[in-house]
């Protein structure tokens, strides 16, 4: 396809991954309301990105007809394959909490360290032997068993965060944490079952993504769960201020003790009370919640 090996169905995601990108780049410039998720967003795009360059990559190389040494093709596709795992691990262990060692490890050292394996195990053996099979084993076989480990450990861990959940979204959040690294551990288990079957490797890692993208679409309704959460802890008054402000941002703070006909000296101490509880530190963290997020909130305190 398009005189390369891309298989079709590789074409097929890495069109599902631009058209996620455009999405979240639509999002993310067109609503002002979004600030405080900037990170989250720009974040996911990254990843997405990630997944457009390995699909591309993965299913172009090795290509005879682009003239160049094949190992040198074979060596720059499995780099760019590392280095779009480790930008993943590191992904869905910041967005679902996850612990991957007993003790605390530094995302540099683990990018040092795969480095450094991708170097030992692969490209030394495979530029030694010239034998791709035998080198991936080794390589892969590693990873594996690591990954395997460390597997029965994110388990627990979902499991655990699942049972506490009283939300839907939120038990889907944690089981979907599970679910994206089952995708991470499908790469390395792929390939040294099937080969350079692309169909297979491209679709157990590109179902990773898709879970992530799930979450992605579900993040706005987790932000407000999370608030609803933490407003539930306020008192009648603090909860009166708050749909006051819920409903109209950009009212003054005297305005709003004229309302309530309190001192400006009380409506102080209730808002430092209300940022202290829910997290936000001031009101203009309100006015950045999105309108539909604040018209949810008004919704459930008023029934």
């Amino acid at each position: 396809m398009f005189n390369t090996e891309i298989y079709p169905t590789t074409a097929v995601y890495i069109l599902l991954f631009l058209l996620f990108i455009g999405i979240a780049t639509i999002q993310l410039f067109t609503d002002h309301k979004k600030k405080k998720g900037k990170g989250y967003y720009l974040k996911y795009i990254a990843v997405m990105c990630s997944g457009v360059l390995y699909n591309l990559v993965e299913g172009m190389l090795p290509d005879h007809k682009f003239g160049i040494n094949i190992i040198a093709q074979n060596i720059l596709a499995w780099t760019i394959g590392v280095l779009t795992a480790y930008y993943y691990l590191m992904y869905i262990k910041n967005e679902y909490d996850l612990i991957l060692f007993k003790k605390k490890i530094s995302f540099e050292t683990i990018g040092i360290f795969l480095l450094i394996m991708l170097i030992i195990l692969f490209i030394l053996p495979y530029t030694i032997t010239q034998s791709l099979e035998h080198s991936r084993i080794i390589f892969l076989g590693f990873f594996l068993a690591i990954l395997s480990l460390i597997l029965l450990g994110i388990f627990r861990q979902q499991y655990e965060k699942f049972m506490k959940h009283d939300s839907t979204v939120f038990k889907l959040h944690e089981i979907n944490g599970f679910l994206a690294f089952m995708g991470l551990v499908s790469l390395p288990t792929s390939i040294l079952l099937f080969g350079d079957n692309q169909l297979i490797e491209q679709t157990g890692f590109s179902f990773g993504f898709f879970i992530i993208t799930l979450d992605f679409f579900l993040y706005p309704k987790r932000k407000v769960i999370k608030y609803k959460k933490l407003f539930d802890e306020l008192s009648t008054r603090e909860s009166e201020i708050l749909t006051i402000l819920l409903k109209n941002p950009l009212l003054k703070y005297s305005e709003i003790s004229q309302k309530l006909n309190i001192s400006e000296k009380a409506l102080s101490s209730h808002l430092s009370n209300i940022y202290k509880k829910t997290g936000l530190r001031n009101k203009k963290e309100i006015e950045k919640l999105s309108s539909s997020s604040r018209e949810l909130l008004i919704t459930q305190y008023e029934n």
